[in-house]
């Protein structure tokens, strides 16, 4: 993104405390704050194969990931450039991969990937948005990062199969004897 500007652009990923400050007159980046994560209904019952020594196949949760871009800068020449050089960034690479995120995340598989989407939000959401949000509007844009995948809670390995149940019966009780 930086090429696109001309110079190297900051990125932070921001927390609600960051929101409730204002950035310093000589901050100049970009943020990115995660304000919602939703299940996927689309994504829902699906499995992954079951894992080694276990014969039940492992439930999925896909999530998705609900984003603002953040101009984080008091100058409105670079809040319009960094949003635009972000949207620009991310139009040409909507599918991210093992490449893009293997780094960061070693357990990510050669065949996973995500996109990356401007999310359909209506003018009157954004501000509703914004009004629930910590500190005053700022020009943002929001994206959805489409469908993450998390794996099962790691479950205790199976037993045998039961083939006999055996249930004791105690010697006297009730033949009156």
């Amino acid at each position: 993104m930086g090429a696109l500007m001309g110079s190297p652009v900051t990125v932070n990923v921001m927390s609600s405390s960051t929101l409730l400050a204002a950035p310093a007159p000589a901050t100049s980046a970009l943020g990115v704050y995660l304000h919602r994560i939703s299940i996927d209904p689309v994504g829902r019952n699906r499995y992954l194969p079951p894992a080694e020594g276990q014969r039940r196949p492992r439930p999925e949760l896909p999530v998705n990931l609900h984003l603002l871009l953040i101009a984080w800068t008091v100058s409105a020449d670079i809040e319009v450039a960094y949003i635009t050089a972000a949207m620009q960034a991310i139009g040409s690479t909507l599918v991210l991969g093992a490449g893009d995120i293997g780094a960061a995340d070693p357990g990510w598989g050669a065949d996973e990937v995500v996109q990356v989407l401007p999310e359909d939000m209506s003018t009157e959401d954004l501000m509703r948005l914004w009004d629930s949000l910590p500190g005053d509007y700022r020009l943002s844009a929001p994206y959805l990062v489409k469908t993450l995948r998390l794996l099962p809670v790691e479950v205790q390995p199976d037993g045998p199969l039961v083939r006999t149940l055996v249930f004791p019966a105690a010697v006297g009780q009730g033949d009156g004897a």
